[in-house]
């Protein structure tokens, strides 16, 4: 038994077991990198999570997108902007000069909803900031199977 990504010659029992890891080009010298991405999941929100560092905007990932800022080193605070606030839906990370750090920007629409009070025909998007190991993040991030592809869009309008 092989697989695409292994040789007949040199597979071994856990040569498949994980696919290789992209590399993410490296930030400009004396720089760092914050990745924010989500991942493509059609029963969560489809809205864009807009995002602020040390309470300033600095873009918007949409379901199955990713983007990335150069920063200098030092600390930072990442919120999605909420209208309900919670604990834990921020982070914080501090960088130094060549780090890549992952931010996955995570749906807690249902959340939101719970806490909107009996407004249950509204619905309020809600984000969390959640800052996960490189290793994953890149693998989620190229994993075709976590983007949305044209196939999954409806070729015309719904109709009733």
């Amino acid at each position: 038994m092989h697989c695409a990504c292994c040789p007949k010659e040199k597979l071994s029992a856990t040569a498949c077991a994980t696919p290789p890891v992209p590399q993410a080009a490296a930030p400009p010298p004396g720089q760092a990198r914050i990745w924010f991405y989500r991942l493509w999941n059609p029963s969560e929100s489809l809205n864009v999570a807009n995002i602020d560092v040390n309470g300033v905007y600095v873009g918007s990932v949409e379901p199955g997108g990713a983007f990335y800022r150069d920063v200098a080193p030092g600390a930072y605070n990442i919120m999605p902007q909420n209208q309900y606030l919670d604990y834990n839906q921020n982070t914080n990370v501090a960088v130094v000069p060549g780090e890549q750090v992952f931010i996955a920007v995570l749906d807690l629409t249902s959340w939101a909803n719970a806490v909107s009070g009996g407004q249950w025909y509204i619905r309020r998007d809600a984000w969390c900031a959640r800052l996960i190991p490189p290793q994953y993040a890149l693998a989620q991030i190229a994993t075709p199977a976590l983007v949305p592809r044209p196939s999954a869009r409806p070729t015309a309008a719904l109709t009733y």
